[in-house]
């Protein structure tokens, strides 16, 4: 996870240069393995990446991105500094086709596919957001066990 954190992290550099933000990692060390998908983990942490640094183009910011291992779960939280997310959206933001962005500028896909992605994976993705002051994915993931099933499965 952390591998892939950071290569999102020198991928998104150049954006977020241009729409002066800050890329920061607070990356857990000794992190287990998960049953998730490179590529399907990337698509994940490189949608929500691109949405911060959109929240944030104008007035710039920090966007963090953050590891831990807790209670048998991988923890990620993706965070920024951004404009957040009014209330009243924060309910249908991972519905298909909802998006706050003007025509021609996002489909309303992203979380959707994101919050699919997750699910099918066996892990949880919750947001938390405050206008003006910054909005933060929680994607929470099963561990693998030695057997290479999960830990918390009988």
């Amino acid at each position: 996870m952390n591998d892939l954190i950071e290569e999102i992290a020198a991928l998104s550099e150049q954006r977020a240069k241009y729409a002066n933000v800050r890329i920061n990692t607070v990356l857990g060390e000794g992190l287990p393995e998960i049953p998730a998908s490179p590529s399907e983990m990337q698509q994940v942490v490189l949608n929500l990446v691109n949405n911060a640094i959109d929240a944030m183009s104008g007035k710039g910011g920090d966007l963090t991105m953050t590891t831990r291992h807790a209670n048998d779960e991988v923890v990620l939280v993706v965070s920024d500094t951004g404009m957040g997310i009014p209330r009243a959206n924060l309910s249908r933001i991972f519905d298909p086709f909802f998006t706050t962005k003007p025509v021609g500028k996002g489909t309303g896909l992203g979380l959707s596919i994101i919050y699919g992605i997750i699910n099918k994976m066996g892990g949880e993705i919750s947001v938390t957001s405050t206008v003006d002051i910054g909005t933060a994915f929680t994607i929470r993931l099963p561990v693998e066990d030695a057997a290479g099933g999960k830990d918390n499965e009988e």
